[in-house]
């Protein structure tokens, strides 16, 4: 499925480009046209200049400075005189013959690129100066780049603006995919075993004849294992529906001492002591039911592997803190940053479920943290499961 959502995001960004170059591309040439046209219109405009000082020289003062490269050109005779320094040679006859009657602007090449302007003075003259177009064809050049280049960018921008959206909106199907395909591993996982007990039972029971008591064990063991199967399956769907963002918090002030109590005396578990240690009042924002679960599933944990659970409630600086140490043998130090994993043991006799991971899932909605850590040995010994919240002095 990802492989078919990468190619849609392709295609579809490939698509967003080519309309972009579509759009782009016009308005590029039309907007490069007009530059390039402004460029020679300023070149036409100087080779203007040029004729005009020539025509005010013969009627202005003599020492005014004349431009070089222009001729007096007289048609019935086929001769020419240049006004001032000169250093190309130009086809004059040819120029001239353009602009009688009137003006003419002309291209030429000779030894590089030229424009020619000629104005015709009357009694077969005309005035010819020739300006080099080298300046205008690099400008025109650079100009022709310049937009090539912004419509290429711009043409990028537009596809990695659509890469990053389209991707953005299939956050939402790829996190779905990712929930459903781990969730189907996760369950194979955590119902193999009760399956296999419950086939391996269901056989034994099936297999000869037996007295009504061998039967009865045999029932038991599968009515435990689909027990442990069942547990699996909603611990499973709690945890999916948790990574699928669908959980919406309740929020309200809550009593954290209150409801550490109560979940010490909820939780019952042979052979195993839980207290609540008495503490000031410690109030948040919070909803009931998911805290209250996250909670007890880190409990149910420590009581799995130890023989007294005790849980504390406090303040440190602006966050709220429960605390729940056991007098067991502690995480094994391997993978005790592990522990709030899917699947994983903090020791050889925990559990192996989503108890622990449901529980920091709850505690990230909340805004908290969750830590996990084994008390020094002149504590005690045993592990150390730390839960900090958000806290608010306004809701004391």
């Amino acid at each position: 499925m990802d492989g078919g959502l990468d190619v849609w995001r392709l295609r579809w960004t490939a698509l967003a480009m080519g309309v972009a170059l579509a759009i782009l591309i016009p308005a590029a040439v039309v907007g490069f046209q007009r530059q390039s046209d402004a460029i020679k219109a300023e070149t036409e405009a100087y080779a203007r200049q040029r004729i005009e000082t020539v025509l005010l020289s013969r009627v202005g003062p003599a020492e005014r400075d004349l431009p070089g490269n222009t001729w007096q050109v007289n048609l019935e005779g086929g001769w020419s005189t240049p006004v001032a320094e000169t250093w190309t040679e130009p086809p004059l006859l040819s120029l001239a013959g353009e602009a009688e009657g009137g003006t003419a602007f002309r291209e030429y090449d000779f030894e590089g690129p030229w424009l020619a302007y000629g104005v015709w003075l009357g009694d077969e003259t005309v005035v010819v100066t020739v300006v080099e177009r080298g300046e205008e064809i690099n400008r025109i050049s650079a100009a022709r780049w310049r937009w090539g280049f912004g419509v290429a960018a711009a043409a990028a921008a537009v596809g990695a603006l659509t890469f990053v959206l389209l991707g953005r909106g299939q956050r939402p199907v790829r996190r779905a995919h990712l929930v459903n395909r781990d969730f189907i591993a996760d369950a194979a996982h955590e119902l193999r075993t009760p399956l296999s007990i419950i086939q391996a039972s269901a056989g034994f029971a099936l297999n000869r004849e037996r007295e009504p008591e061998a039967y009865r064990e045999s029932l038991t063991e599968i009515l435990d294992a689909s027990e442990r199967a069942s547990g699996s399956v909603g611990e499973l769907l709690e945890f999916a529906r948790l990574e699928a963002g669908q959980a919406s918090l309740r929020l309200a002030p809550l009593r954290l001492d209150l409801l550490v109590e109560e979940v010490a005396s909820a939780v019952r578990v042979e052979g195993v002591s839980l207290q609540a240690d008495p503490a000031e009042a410690v109030v948040v924002e919070a909803d009931f039911n998911l805290l209250r679960q996250a909670i007890d599933n880190i409990v149910r944990n420590a009581a799995a592997r130890a023989g007294k659970v005790t849980l504390t409630t406090a303040l440190d600086a602006r966050e709220a803190v429960i605390e729940v140490a056991d007098d067991g043998p502690g995480f094994d130090p391997g993978v005790i940053d592990h522990v709030f994993e899917r699947f994983r043991r903090g020791d050889r006799s925990g559990s192996v479920g989503l108890g622990m991971a449901i529980a920091r899932t709850i505690v990230d909605l909340h805004g908290g943290r969750c830590q996990a850590a084994n008390r020094p040995a002149e504590e005690g010994g045993g592990a150390l499961v730390t839960i900090r919240l958000p806290f608010k002095p306004s809701l004391r």
